[in-house]
């Protein structure tokens, strides 16, 4: 606790004191003017009833809160947040995949646990204030930034670079698996969008949007992404995804979601969602026999899905000049952005004097500049 903490507290004991004093200086002065004949002790049993009265009334009080927090529906929660804890439940029919109770989607594959878990973990030690720190009013947004580039690189380097030459089925499973835990990672990233470089940050979603792309064009039938027909071949193969990537539409849904968030903050010139959603709807039709129809009002639990989906149909494909090549903006966004990724804003690694420089008590023990020239 800091000094400048220990005095307020000090400061609120002291006001405490002097209440009580005046309370029990009142209590006296009102058995005297009623010629109680032992003011003392009547002034005592009175007080005593008015510290009940007031528990009693505290007390009640309380339970209502409690009343309140307890009727409040909780959850679901980001599924992001709970795996780091938890290790939920393998599912009885797909082996692959661990079972969640109330959260956000329900269920998440193996290997995309793994690799949340491995980014979620730095997650919670690039913002300063967890370390009781300040650096700089952007740290915590290029610390997001930074372990959401070292997902991006390890999907190139174990994807793409591993299988250059070509990709088959099973290899895009598993590639749409770590999509997924992109995804997850992206849920559980807060401020990674409030950096002060708006040319990096679109470039940064474009890769982002090429990756989904990608991954997804390598996996799914051409008819996902056209006007044509779906063939036998189409069919057969859209139901042996469905049963290796039980938890697909959850997951595309959670990237039209985040993306619709994402794109909404500034002018990105990106329409990757747009294809996700043809993808979305197509899928409801041809697994689920369901037809999105955002004409129709949706359940209050949709809401927000149909909000996305409704943007994402708004924004033309061709809108802007998008290769959705994930190699090819990657390799734009290292040119553009070298040295991309790292580990430069895990403070678990700070040594501890580079830590104290940044401390909170520094900054309230400093009567002059120096800290704030430090920066």
């Amino acid at each position: 606790m800091t000094k400048r903490s220990l005095d307020i507290e000090n400061k609120e004991n002291e006001l405490e004191q002097f209440s009580s004093s005046i309370a029990t200086s009142s209590l006296a002065f009102n058995s005297i003017d009623q010629n109680v004949p032992k003011p003392a002790k009547k002034a005592r049993i009175l007080e005593e009833k008015i510290v009940q009265q007031d528990e009693s009334s505290s007390s009640q009080e309380d339970n209502d809160e409690d009343d309140d927090e307890g009727g409040e529906e909780k959850g679901p929660w980001p599924i992001g947040a709970v795996i780091q804890h938890h290790d939920g439940t393998i599912h009885s029919k797909y082996k692959q995949y661990i079972v969640y109770e109330n959260t956000e989607p329900e269920m998440i594959s193996k290997t995309a646990r793994f690799w949340s878990r491995k980014y979620l973990k730095v997650l919670q030690h690039v913002d300063p204030d967890s370390y009781d720190m300040y650096i700089h009013n952007d740290f915590a947004c290029y610390g997001e930034l930074e372990v959401i580039e070292n997902c991006i690189i390890d999907i190139d380097k174990g994807i793409f670079l591993k299988h250059k030459k070509q990709m088959n089925f099973s290899n895009y499973i598993f590639a749409f698996r770590r999509l997924e835990a992109l995804t997850t990672v992206l849920n559980c990233s807060q401020q990674f969008v409030g950096i002060d470089d708006g040319e990096r940050f679109g470039e940064f979603i474009r890769l982002i949007g090429a990756c989904y792309i990608t991954i997804l064009r390598g996996l799914l039938p051409k008819a996902m992404f056209n006007d044509e027909e779906f063939n036998d071949d189409d069919l057969k193969k859209l139901n042996k995804i469905s049963q290796q990537l039980p938890n697909f539409k959850q997951v595309i849904k959670q990237a039209l979601i985040l993306g619709r968030d994402i794109l909404s903050i500034g002018d990105i010139r990106s329409a990757y969602v747009n294809i996700l959603h043809a993808i979305y709807c197509k899928w409801s039709m041809v697994i689920d026999k369901i037809r999105v129809d955002l004409k129709e009002k949706p359940h209050k639990k949709d809401e927000t899905l149909w909000e996305a989906l409704k943007y994402a149909a708004e924004i033309k494909k061709t809108a802007y000049r998008e290769s959705y090549n994930f190699m090819k903006e990657f390799d734009l966004y290292s040119k553009n952005n070298p040295g991309l990724g790292g580990h430069s804003h895990d403070l678990r690694k700070w040594p501890k004097a580079k830590k104290a420089l940044y401390a909170f008590d520094n900054i309230e023990d400093e009567n002059d500049d120096s800290f704030w020239f430090r920066l």
